[in-house]
């Protein structure tokens, strides 16, 4: 584990580190033979993560030079603009997991939507007691003639 001041990075960096959420950095390249692996694993397990952290790729030939990151694919876990954790290379899909779950905690299974629950028998009962205008008319007209009639 190492600190480093946020004083000394690019503005661009400061800014994305300037949160309450942990942020995780990972710096790839288009030429690296090790990065186009580690790329859509890096993604897989990220997606997961997504709504609990800041996560960015970033392709070393287009942004600014970060002075932690000396060769590719290299991750950078932050927590309140301090570096917490530094990964040369992403080593397997389960370590990377364990560093995610390290780094921003476990994530709470999904609350399953239950359905609702609809007692038909009632349902059917009110919907034949309502009346629309028009049919309450003709309910209507229909008790009137019966009733003249019967006189």
């Amino acid at each position: 584990m190492s600190s480093m001041s946020t004083q000394s990075l690019d503005p661009a960096y400061r800014k994305a580190l300037n949160t309450w959420r942990p942020v995780i950095l990972y710096f790839g390249n288009d030429h690296c033979p090790a990065c186009e692996g580690a790329g859509p694993v890096f993604r897989a397990i990220a997606e997961k993560y997504k709504d609990h952290a800041c996560i960015y790729m970033l392709d070393t030939s287009k942004s600014p030079r970060h002075p932690e990151v000396k060769g590719t694919p290299t991750l950078l876990f932050y927590e309140e603009g301090k570096l917490l954790t530094k990964l040369k290379g992403i080593g397997t899909p389960e370590t990377l997991e364990e560093h995610f779950k390290k780094h921003i905690g476990k994530l709470r299974p999904k609350q399953i939507a239950h359905k609702p629950r609809h007692d038909l028998p009632w349902l059917q009962r009110t919907l034949s007691t309502l009346c629309t205008a028009p049919r309450a008319r003709e309910r209507l007209n229909a008790r009137l003639m019966s009733n003249a009639m019967g006189r």
